[in-house]
C-alpha cells in the first residue's frame, strides 16, 4: 500500500518513461497514480519539465503504488 514518487533531474526518456514502464511492466501489483498538480509536458507516465520552459532545471516525476493483495 506504499507510495513511490519517482523524480529525476534528466530529460532524457531511457532515464524517465522507460525505467517507469518496465517496472510497471515487471511488477504487477505496481500501478500508475494520477499526479495531484500536473507540472510540463503530460507523459506516458509522468510529467516532464524541460529547463527553459519554467526557468527552472529540467526534471521528471511520476507517482506509484504498490496495490495491496
Amino acid at each position: 500500500g506504499g507510495r513511490l514518487l519517482y523524480a529525476t533531474c534528466s530529460v532524457l526518456p531511457q532515464e524517465n518513461d522507460a525505467v517507469v514502464g518496465a517496472f510497471l511492466n515487471a511488477e504487477d501489483t505496481a500501478r500508475l497514480l494520477p499526479l495531484p498538480i500536473e507540472i510540463g509536458e503530460t507523459m506516458t507516465y509522468g510529467q516532464q519539465v524541460i529547463p527553459s520552459e519554467l526557468n527552472g532545471d529540467g526534471l521528471y516525476y511520476s507517482l506509484l503504488e504498490k496495490a495491496i493483495p
